[in-house]
């Protein structure tokens, strides 16, 4: 698994395997664009895995959460954006 798009975030997961304990934890860079400026966010588990492929697997279902999280938390100032825009907040 390489990186992805999800939703306008790229997710770049990276795999190590921890020799000192034989197996592999993982991390991702998401990255995406707000206000015409690039953020990057990284996000660190603590999980370990037998294989990077699952690693890698955990990795980008967390960051898919992260990013769905992001967004709907975004959603109620946009709506009261959207209504102040259309005058609703004048009543």
């Amino acid at each position: 698994m390489t990186e992805c798009l999800y939703r306008e975030h790229l997710i770049l997961p990276v795999a190590f395997f921890d020799s000192a304990i034989g197996d592999w934890t993982a991390s991702v860079h998401i990255e995406f664009t707000e206000k015409l400026k690039i953020h990057t966010v990284v996000v660190k588990s603590s999980a370990t895995f037998r294989t990077e492929a699952h690693a890698k697997k955990f990795i980008i279902e967390e960051a898919k959460q992260w990013v769905d999280d992001r967004l709907r938390s975004a959603i109620p100032s946009r709506r009261k954006r959207i209504r102040n825009i259309l005058g609703a907040g004048d009543q």
